[in-house]
């Protein structure tokens, strides 16, 4: 976990910047804006996240190893493997579920920063953060707020919405509030 540790202490915009750069300068000339689509995007937010589902799923893998279901298992001679399929991972995906959903907020608010900043989706493809960006060319003009709101009120809502659904999937799951 201490290499983990040092990879959630890097910021997830620093290491998209970085995996869309050397992505890009891979690939040859004419495959440079198709490498500018969302798997760039998926693959550089999905190399800062994992750790979070790591410390997740081992959190609560040794939470579940420590419950007497799991010691009578053992005692009575049932394999590591099928403690580990019948018993411990169940039990591990419902707080992998929530901590998804909560993370894909996050990630629509990283690929709309990428957008804005113009290294995220292509121009061809839409993304709010590309629509935020031209609104913003618009900033000193007297019309910039028919331009810029609606993105804007666009991405909040979706990102609050996400979260929403986040902590509603998190209280349903939850056995002690039940």
């Amino acid at each position: 976990m201490r290499f983990g540790d040092i990879t959630l202490s890097i910021p997830t915009i620093l290491v998209a910047i970085l995996v869309s750069t050397v992505v890009r300068q891979m690939l040859p000339v004419g495959l440079r804006e198709i490498g500018a689509s969302g798997g760039v995007l998926i693959l550089a937010i999905a190399l800062s996240a994992w750790v979070q589902y790591a410390r997740t799923v081992r959190a609560q893998a040794i939470v579940e190893t420590g419950k007497d279901y799991v010691s009578a298992a053992r005692l009575i001679g049932v394999p590591a493997r099928r403690i580990m399929a019948k018993h411990i991972l169940p039990n591990t995906l419902t707080p992998i579920m929530v901590a998804a959903t909560l993370n894909f907020g996050m990630a629509i608010l990283t690929e709309a920063t990428l957008s804005f900043l113009g290294i995220g989706m292509p121009p061809s493809q839409p993304s709010l953060g590309t629509l935020i960006r031209i609104g913003n060319q618009f900033l000193f003009s007297g019309s910039w707020w028919i331009v810029l709101f609606p993105p804007v009120i666009q991405l909040c809502l979706l990102v609050v919405a996400v979260n929403m659904l986040g902590d509603w999937l998190r209280d349903a799951l939850n056995p002690k509030l039940r």
